[in-house]
């Protein structure tokens, strides 16, 4: 399954990119249900993430999981990064940010776009292609 590796590859990069970003511009998590601080968005990546960004050691597991389907097509693999690609569309449409950047379009709008279609697409291929 070169072709959801491939995508998930492009997704992480895409995410490792908004991290350096999330940190740099000091964009905190803003959820409906948690608020962070941009003053230690840094640490936060260890937890929370950035309001650009899921967690390091989310990203982590990421990058294990698409180097293995590189390696060595499974389908429980397939389906954790499939299901991974789903969860990241859930977390990028409740934070703030995101939704604005959709509303009014600003300098973070490609990114987010970026990474909400390339995780839509690991959840598609990633969920419903067979062998």
């Amino acid at each position: 399954m070169k072709l959801l590796a491939g995508l998930s590859a492009a997704q992480l990069a895409v995410h490792l990119q908004a991290a350096r970003t999330g940190i740099r511009h000091r964009v905190p998590v803003e959820l409906p249900f948690a608020t962070g601080n941009p003053d230690t968005v840094a640490r936060d990546m260890w937890t929370m993430g950035s309001g650009m960004s899921a967690p390091w050691p989310l990203l982590a597991l990421h990058a294990a999981g698409t180097t293995a389907l590189f390696v060595r097509d499974r389908l429980w693999l397939r389906r954790a990064i499939g299901g991974l690609g789903a969860w990241y569309v859930v977390w990028y449409l409740l934070e703030r940010n995101v939704r604005e950047s959709f509303r009014r379009p600003n300098e973070r709008t490609p990114s987010h776009a970026s990474a909400v279609g390339l995780s839509a697409a690991m959840a598609v291929v990633g969920l419903t292609r067979r062998r």
